[in-house]
């Protein structure tokens, strides 16, 4: 497979609730996620890094849930680096949120469709 996804986490996924919601959620996912980053991305230039803190702990939550792994684990050093004041040192690795999202979603999905 991949390293961009835990297949163990969407395996027992598929496993509770099935297929189909699964590829539901993986939809509503890309949405919520999405507007999230934005908001991570705005957040970030407006200097919010209390508010940030709070997206990327919903993010990395969100995310590790739907086995999204590399997008959860960089939402969880983003949240990490706030709680410990190193606020200025997330700055290059909220840029790359969007590509990581799109690329795990899409892995997700082809892995989804393969079952």
């Amino acid at each position: 497979m991949t390293d961009m996804l835990c297949e163990e986490t969407l395996n027992e996924l598929v496993e509770q609730v099935g297929n189909e919601l699964v590829e539901t959620l993986l939809s509503d996912l890309f949405e919520d996620a999405g507007k999230r980053v934005k908001s991570m991305q705005n957040l970030l230039s407006e200097g919010q890094m209390d508010e940030l803190r709070k997206e990327a702990h919903t993010l990395k939550s969100s995310t590790g849930t739907m086995g999204l792994k590399v997008l959860s684990e960089q939402a969880g050093i983003i949240e990490r680096k706030l709680v410990t004041g190193e606020g200025p040192d997330v700055a290059p690795i909220i840029p790359t949120l969007p590509k990581l999202l799109e690329e795990g979603l899409s892995q997700a999905n082809a892995w989804i469709a393969s079952k």
